[in-house]
């Protein structure tokens, strides 16, 4: 056997995952505070809806990162605003590479065919588009010309031509974003609204919604005022805390004097300066959007680097670093690679994929394997990116099998990227297979994105009809509709039922080895699927018979993972697929084992099947914890879990599991995995769960008498979780009661009691409102401390409510 087919029989073919799609008009991002420009948002708003004073031009200015674009944004995907216009377009300036290039654009936006304006002048051009225009239907219509800086840039006076002929145009609203002007602005500008940096409570409030950090407010109020209550910056620091595990007080350090850390990056306890760090990087993490602010950023600050010296160690030309294109043509490998360097570089990646299968999670040496892991990775990922960088074929083909999920650590997007547009450019037979893994690809990282490059790879395959080209199609087709599932869509369990019925009737008329395997792993799909014993067992019996016959050891361990198993098969199921290197199906079974312990102990203490999620909430976390307290293996299963979907770069399930685990933790050890979780909720669609992380933290906060810290984050929260269900919204005023009584502040404690007397009453179920009446009497009484009135009434024999109901859809 060859060395490539050596290594490409390492991983056999399954199932795979991904989901949504984008939009003409960007979508609002899942971690959009929205709180902060509330006056700003009504003034935009009441711009473009007011028809007594209509403007055909108007415009949102201020400085670099100031929030101009997420502003607009906003305004645009408002109800009203959408009930206006009937057609909404967004041009983004900065990927305009020619003035005529800007025309194709708005005229394709705009719904002008192109060949109805000429390609002559573009004085012309632009006259002949804008008298195409007038042409159509009259409609009301918006266009956003987002950081018009970059078109200006190209050429003022084609720009200032461009505002005045589309501010002409009848029922058409015209919306800018620009830092500013260097002289006078175009007379067409009917009103400005101009930005200003964040004041420190916002500031605060900003980079706490993000990231909450309720324990370092002084080391975050000395952070924020040393970044002038700029949000992109904030949002860069609360980004850098998170990701690398950093305390404020070590930000404020990087601001105050970079060259003593950056990121939080350390080897071996040896803190690592500004340039070391950036060294530290692979090229391709340099060339990154992200990246690049995050390096300009850090740079400017005191005793920072150079701009020269910066650009010099990002690796981008003098005179192209302040371009917002960090395109990899600026990139230097370029070297031939003859076969032997082929034979090198194929032994590399079968050491990775080895080495990878001797991971433990849990061992002492694990840590220091895991950092060796992910440095061999990142140089694989180097070579891989080299060979993509000349067309290479055998690149292509071995970046598809380095990122399958049996192979792949926290796979590089980048790299999927790159290897989509090779697989195009030169018209591979492996284009619908580059299309179905960066759409993994991203699933995996994000469970955001990737459904588009799902349709067009399903296309691809059904062109086709070997069975291999079956199996890839109807992998896709279930994909798109398991993510729509994973991703909380209403309506979305049924589409993926049917999608695996529909693959399991395709797949079972395929004889070749790939039919019966993407065959048997559809009859796992729908035995996963299935609320019914019998039938589940008798798809996996199925399974069974057709894994056993092919002598696939890792589907019959799957097989055996789908059977009613008991709690220590499955651990000993998880060590089996860490043997396969399938490390997100061993993360599964650690979790599954917590998951199938902590119920029955959850159901013998309440006589209730809930999720560990509601322990704090429904008031049976004490009597869960003494369980607990002598089942150590239960923390220690749900521990290797995190350890594994964090090597995988499984963000979403490295949040739910760090929920859970914090969930059964003292203060101490809970409230920072808390936050690490609520920050990744906020990245994604699961935005009931960081509601609820976040009032679960402050029952932390208040179980360790921090009651300072958790007042700001109540007195916010109590109007956001409302929609997560009654229950919630009621625990969060209780709690807030509890935190100004203890405060001993009569006042606020009067206010936050009557508020939750009125959602009580509200609920109309409501065992505990009379002790609540009783203490908005005794806090009446200026003689009895708030805190002692806590104790006499609402604590006296207090029992959490338990009737009342929840939505938890998204669950």
């Amino acid at each position: 056997m060859s060395l490539a087919s050596r290594f490409f029989s390492l991983i056999p073919s399954i199932f795979t995952y991904t989901t949504a799609e984008g939009s003409d008009v960007p979508e609002l991002h899942p971690q959009l505070v929205t709180r902060i420009r509330q006056q700003e948002l009504s003034s935009i708003i009441g711009e473009l809806i007011d028809h007594n004073q209509p403007h055909s031009c108007i415009a949102c200015t201020g400085g670099h990162g100031i929030g101009k674009s997420v502003l607009v944004l906003q305004a645009i995907h408002d109800p009203s605003v959408s009930a206006t216009f009937r057609r909404r377009c967004w041009i983004d300036c900065r990927i305009i590479t020619h003035t005529s290039n800007f025309l194709e654009i708005l005229a394709r936006e705009i719904g002008v065919p192109q060949t109805e304006f000429s390609t002559s002048a573009h004085e012309d051009q632009l006259e002949t588009l804008v008298a195409a225009i007038r042409r159509l239907a009259v409609v009301r219509r918006v266009i956003v010309l987002d950081d018009l800086d970059h078109l200006y840039a190209l050429d003022k006076s084609f720009t200032d031509a461009v505002i005045k002929a589309l501010s002409s145009i009848d029922k058409l609203v015209l919306v800018l974003t620009i830092i500013g002007w260097t002289s006078a602005p175009p007379p067409e500008i009917g009103w400005f609204l101009q930005l200003k940096p964040l004041s420190l409570e916002m500031a605060r409030y900003l980079f706490q919604s993000l990231y909450p950090v309720p324990l370092q407010r002084d080391a975050l109020d000395k952070l924020l005022v040393r970044v002038r209550g700029i949000p992109q910056y904030i949002m860069i620091l609360a980004d850098l805390a998170c990701r690398s595990r950093l305390q404020v007080k070590d930000l404020v350090r990087i601001v105050d004097d970079p060259q003593s850390n950056l990121l939080g990056t350390r080897i071996d306890h040896d803190v690592k300066s500004l340039e070391e760090s950036i060294r530290a990087y692979p090229p391709e993490d340099r060339l990154d959007h992200h990246a690049l602010y995050v390096f300009r950023f850090l740079a400017s600050l005191p005793s920072g680097i150079s701009q020269n010296r910066l650009q010099t160690l990002v690796g981008l030309p003098v005179d192209t670093f302040s371009s917002v294109y960090p395109l990899r043509e600026y990139a230097t490998r370029t070297s031939i690679l003859d076969f032997q360097t082929q034979d090198i570089f194929l032994k590399k990646l079968i050491a990775l994929i080895e080495m990878k299968g001797s991971l433990r999670p849990g061992t002492p040496d694990f840590p220091q394997n895991v950092q060796q892991f992910t440095e061999q990775k990142i140089n694989i990922e180097n070579i891989l990116f080299t060979f993509l960088d000349i067309d290479s074929p055998i690149a292509v083909e071995a970046a598809l099998q380095f990122l399958k999920p049996r192979c792949a650590v926290k796979p590089s997007l980048r790299l999927a990227a790159k290897v989509v547009e090779v697989a195009e450019r030169k018209r591979m037979h492996l284009l619908p297979y580059a299309l179905q893994t960066e759409g993994e690809a991203r699933y995996n990282s994000t469970y955001l994105g990737g459904a588009g490059l799902l349709v067009r790879a399903e296309a691809l395959f059904s062109n086709s009809k070997d069975d291999a080209s079956v199996v890839g199609e109807m992998e896709c087709h279930v994909l798109r509709t398991e993510s729509a599932a994973r991703g909380g869509v209403d309506g979305e369990q049924e589409d993926w039922k049917q999608a695996a019925e529909y693959a399991r009737a395709r797949l079972s008329t395929l004889s070749s080895e790939t039919g019966k395997r993407g065959h048997a792993h559809s009859l796992l799909t729908l035995a996963r699927l299935s609320k019914d014993t019998k039938e589940r067992n008798l798809l996996v019996a199925e399974a069974h018979t057709l894994f056993e016959d092919l002598k696939d050891g890792y589907g019959l361990s799957l097989c055996d993972f789908y059977s009613e198993t008991s709690v220590q098969s499955t651990v000993n199921l998880a060590l089996k697929f860490q043997v396969f290197r399938d490390f997100e199906m061993a993360a599964t079974c650690y979790k599954t084992a917590f998951n199938s312990i902590i119920l029955s102990v959850i159901q013998s203490v309440s006589g209730n099947s809930v999720s560990v999620e509601y322990i704090k909430v429904i008031g049976i976390r004490e009597p869960i914890l003494q369980v607990v307290a002598h089942l150590p293996q239960l923390l220690d299963w749900l521990k290797k879990a995190i350890d594994l979907y964090e090597l995988l770069g499984r963000d979403l399930d490295v949040a739910f599991c760090r929920y859970h685990l914090a969930q059964l933790l003292p203060p101490a050890k809970a409230i920072d995995l808390y936050s690490k979780a609520i920050y990744q909720f906020g990245c994604s669609a699961f935005t009931h769960h960081r509601e609820r992380g976040t009032l679960d933290q402050c029952y932390s906060l208040v179980e360790a008498e921090e009651y300072s810290a958790a007042v700001p984050i109540l007195e916010i929260l109590q109007h956001q979780i409302g929609y997560c269900g009654k229950i919630f919204q009621l625990r969060c005023k209780e709690l807030l009661v509890e935190c100004h009584c203890r405060l001993n502040a009569r006042r606020p404690a009067l206010q936050a009691v009557r508020e939750t007397i009125t959602t009580m009453e509200e609920s109309e179920v409501s065992p505990e409102l009379q002790k609540y009446k009783q203490l908005l009497n005794a806090l009446d009484d200026t003689n009895t401390l708030p805190s002692i009135a806590l104790c006499e009434t609402v604590h006296e024999g207090h029992a959490r409510l338990v009737e009342v109901g929840t939505n938890d859809d998204e669950e």
